[in-house]
Formats: C-alpha cells, structure tokens, sequence
C-alpha cells in the first residue's frame, strides 16, 4: 500500500522583503546618527557660548567694581591736604576714548592704584601659541607718590578678554554719559578736567567670537554683553 507523504515546508522572505527591510532600517538610522551628530555640533557651540559668556561677565564685573571706586579717595577727604600726584588720593577718570580708559582709585582697599583697560589688536604679538587678539587687556599697579594720573607707570601684568570683535566708531567698547544720559564725544581720546567732570557713568561693550564656526547654522559663533557703572565719586 503506498502512503501519499505530505509535504511540509516553510515560506522564507523574498529578497525584495529582505532589501526593502534594509533600506528602512538603513533610513531610521540614518536619521538617528544625524540627529546625534546635530546635537554634538549644537553641545559645541553652547559651549563655546557659555566660555565666551563667562569670560566677558568677570571682566565686566571687575570693571564695574573699579569705576565704582574710581577716585575714591578724593582730595575733599583730606580737606585739599592732598592733591592728584598724592598716595593718599586718587585721580579718578583722567583718560578715555572708545578703546581705552585710565582711571585712579582702590577697588580692593589695598591701595591706590593705577588702572588701565586698553584694546589691543594683536599687531606684533610675539607668542607663544596662536594669537589670541584682538583682546581688551586691563592692568594695575599700586600707585607711585609725587607723581600725577598720567606719569604713573602701566602694570606689566593683566588678565584679558580674548577673541574680541574689533569695535567701530558705531560699536565702541567705551561709552560715556553725563547725569542727564547724553553720550559725551569719545571720538578723540578725553583728558581735559572740564569734559572728564561731565562724564557721570560708563558703558562697557565686547563681543567676543568663539574659534571655530557653528556648523549648522553657518555663521561666526559671538556673544555681546554690556555693563553699565556710575562713576559716584566724579
């Protein structure tokens, strides 16, 4: 007797499944390691923001602190015992132009001194490394007695905001105002006391550029950040 055996068997993916399924996956994760690759670019460039940001706020702070002790302590102190070339006084604002600003005045009670905020190009930068300017640089050093504002030595030493954006006769990094908020002509550096009595606050302004490019958006990556101080003892 002949037994009929049936046949079993089981039905696979056809290669058109199989490429469709690949062409799927391959499409989702594509999408995925793009999406990864944007959040990366994006984690660069907020960071780049948040060292940029954190460099120019303590400068900013450190200049609003010493404007704010900028001629303190005056010749009225003393009751005109001193005058400007003393150890004992201060010679408050005695220079500023939309670049640079000299001032007198102790902004961390151990002194007089001699402050100075000043742009620097880069022009001549001798090293080492790459060129970190255009930077604003400020230095100080303890005032020298029987000398005036502007004989006083310039502080070797400084601390910097790097990368900054050079500033235009529209985009100064110095503004100054009088008590009634009208903006005093810094074109042409400042020295004489007549206009340097006017001046009753200090606008500072840097932008400062990040090294490298936001490669989604295309652009420069660049923070500004302005500070305002009222010069309370001029």
């Amino acid at each position: 007797m002949r037994m009929n055996k049936k046949k079993t068997g089981q039905q696979g993916f056809t290669l058109v499944e199989l490429m469709m399924v690949v062409l799927i996956l391959s499409t989702i994760l594509g999408a995925l390691f793009s999406q990864i690759e944007r959040a990366q670019v994006r984690y660069k460039v907020e960071d780049q923001r948040v060292d940029l940001t954190q460099q120019e706020r303590e400068f900013i702070d450190q200049f609003t602190r010493d404007l704010h002790q900028a001629g303190y302590p005056s010749a009225a102190v003393f009751g005109g015992q001193f005058d400007t070339t003393s150890i004992h006084v201060a010679g408050g604002v005695w220079s500023i132009s939309q670049t640079d600003l000299h001032m007198e005045g102790d902004p961390d009670g151990n002194g007089i001194q001699s402050v100075e905020y000043s742009y620097f190009d880069g022009t001549g930068w001798a090293g080492p490394g790459a060129n970190p300017c255009p930077c604003l640089r400020r230095s100080s050093t303890l005032k020298v007695d029987g000398k005036a504002p502007s004989a006083q030595a310039v502080g070797t030493a400084f601390t910097q905001v790097q990368n900054v954006v050079a500033p235009t006769a529209t985009t100064p990094i110095f503004s100054a105002y009088d008590n009634q908020g009208a903006a005093i002509d810094l074109t042409t550096t400042v020295t004489d006391a007549a206009t340097l009595a006017k001046i009753k606050s200090v606008q500072i302004t840097v932008t400062t550029q990040g090294v490298s490019q936001d490669a989604d958006a295309h652009k420069s990556i660049q923070v500004t950040m302005t500070g305002m101080a009222r010069l309370v003892n001029n």
